[in-house]
């Protein structure tokens, strides 16, 4: 009997080891980045990233990529524009988050949720910068994680270089300016 109990015990504990020790991978069509940008002091508009790539590992080292060349404003010309004269994705092809998740959002059980708040680093057209990132996590009952950020996160043009590309795209598209700050957010699902 005792033997028994001590073989469900280990295969137990390894159900759990193997569940907290697993890979997660984004899941792309379920995710999203947004971002708003105004334009004229008063007019904003939301536009968004297409194609992401993401990834945490057993020890929680989370690393986000972000294709540039998937901006997507809803007007094609905008979009073109922005790929070659704000993020000129020729060179810079991806924006890059890295951060390392705590272990409370590794150990996180089924239907719950937690919220963390994560130094992470952002490297985007050259330049690294540390930001703050405000997530709510939780734990799907199927397993998946799914990751919200709960405050946007303010990207200043001047702090990655941008400020130039958008000085470009301002009389390109001959507008009296273009805010030089946007808050990002974002839904992340991992399974």
């Amino acid at each position: 009997m005792k033997s028994k109990i001590l073989s469900s015990a280990f295969i137990s504990l390894s159900l759990i080891c193997g569940s907290a020790n697993a890979n997660w991978k984004l899941v792309e069509d379920e995710s999203s980045v947004n971002f708003v940008s105004t334009k004229n002091q008063h007019i904003s508009e939301v536009q968004k990233f297409t194609k992401l790539d993401g990834r945490f590992d057993n020890d929680g080292k989370l690393a986000i990529d972000i294709d540039l060349a998937s901006i997507d404003s809803g007007i094609e010309i905008r979009d073109t524009r922005m790929r070659e004269k704000l993020f000129m994705v020729d060179k810079f092809p991806t924006a890059k988050l890295i951060a390392q998740l705590p272990k409370a959002v590794l150990a996180l059980p089924k239907g719950e949720t937690t919220l963390v708040s994560l130094p992470a680093k952002l490297s985007l057209f050259g330049h690294s910068n540390e930001i703050q990132v405000s997530v709510q996590v939780t734990r799907k009952a199927d397993n998946g994680i799914v990751a919200t950020s709960t405050k946007p996160i303010l990207i200043s043009a001047k702090d990655f270089g941008l400020a130039p590309g958008i000085e470009v795209l301002q009389k390109l598209a001959g507008l009296s300016g273009i805010g030089l700050t946007v808050p990002v957010t974002f839904n992340l699902v991992f399974e």
